[in-house]
């Protein structure tokens, strides 16, 4: 047996013997799941679960679940049934694979077609940026369930709900108190108190203050680029709206919080969270998308080097957030990506705009 077959097996056997859809371990830490589809991934990203070199058993592997274990950061996985396109995903960025059945494609739950993830990520190749089309698709086929009366737990989805209510007001809290104070002068206790609940509470979804931050971070960049896809406008307008909403985030957040997320992120001794440690990634992902969604609109041209524009692009938006964090917040760090997009990006993208015209 290989070094990788050896703890793939042995998960295989406790997702057969435990009526399990999916398993994950890494070291002594092992989480489990019998709900269907890619529901426990969401929520264990979602929750900012430390998977980084685990190993994972799952029913069905499509390129939906494959790109989150992607991102996720497990080393190997097996699945009883894995498709083509998810076992392609998975040779992409180096996961080990063994599986029991490759299948061409993952159909619906009633074989009429393709799963509504799988459609989703059709033609998705950036691992995070698949993350926030699956969770908002997610989302929405819950509310529809619900609507329906499919939803057959109505309890645990309560509790849910109020977990996810009492997270995001740590969050919101703690915004508050660290844009005012900085994370230094920060305790727990005084987070805890401005929300009402005991410290314990704190540590039921936060290992330490700084998570807070890092997780402040990742919550509203999916949704401004989420946001920015929709914008009604050509490429460059919708480009400049993602760099300029970016900025301008960061900036009403307060200098000390991102000098704070600057400080804990460039020193990677500080970061226990994996999606934390690649947060730059991430990002850049997302500026790969926008320009992918420009030349899958017919707006850019096809060989539009779409890695080295957002390189270029994600190194400008990082690099004005640190000048403006060493300036002491000296100008305006919205308003400097503005000058940017309008003096410097329209020349940068002319000679992949189709036809060669501004838009």
């Amino acid at each position: 047996m290989t070094e990788m077959s050896t703890p793939l097996a042995l998960l295989r056997e406790r997702l057969e013997n435990q009526n399990l859809t999916c398993i994950v371990q890494k070291d002594d830490r092992v989480l489990t799941s019998r709900l269907r589809g890619i529901r426990p991934l969401l929520d264990w990203i979602a929750q900012g679960e430390n998977l980084r070199g685990a190993y994972a058993a799952d029913r069905i592997i499509g390129k939906a679940a494959a790109m989150l274990y992607v991102l996720m950061g497990v080393k190997g996985v097996f699945a009883e049934v894995l498709s083509d396109s998810g076992l392609a995903v998975l040779k992409k960025y180096g996961v080990c694979e063994e599986y029991a059945a490759l299948t061409p494609n993952i159909k619906s739950r009633d074989g009429s077609g393709l799963c509504p993830m799988e459609q989703t990520v059709l033609t998705i190749d950036e691992p995070f940026t698949a993350y926030v089309a699956l969770s908002k698709k997610a989302e929405q086929l819950r509310k529809a369930a619900q609507e329906h009366g499919e939803l057959t737990s109505e309890k645990m989805t309560n509790r849910k709900i109020a977990a996810l209510e009492t997270r995001k007001k740590l969050l919101e809290t703690a915004k508050v108190i660290i844009r005012e104070k900085g994370l230094v002068n920060t305790s727990i206790e005084e987070i805890t108190k401005a929300c009402g609940v005991a410290n314990g509470t704190f540590y039921t979804y936060f290992k330490r203050k700084e998570d807070v931050v890092f997780a402040l971070s990742h919550d509203i960049f999916r949704e401004i680029y989420d946001e920015a896809q929709r914008y009604d406008g050509p490429f460059m307008d919708r480009l400049a709206f993602y760099m300029v909403t970016f900025s301008g985030h960061i900036e009403r957040n307060g200098l000390k919080l991102c000098q704070e997320w600057v400080r804990n992120t460039v020193d990677p001794n500080l970061v226990e969270n994996p999606y934390d440690k690649e947060k730059l990634r991430m990002d850049n992902d997302s500026m790969k998308g926008m320009i992918k969604n420009g030349v899958e609109r017919g707006e850019l041209k096809e060989d539009a080097p779409i890695d080295a524009l957002a390189d270029a692009l994600t190194d400008v938006i990082y690099g004005e957030m640190l000048c403006w964090d060493m300036s002491g917040g000296a100008y305006s760090f919205e308003e400097r990506t503005k000058k940017f997009c309008a003096m410097f990006l329209p020349a940068m993208m002319k000679p992949y705009l189709k036809g060669n015209a501004e838009q």
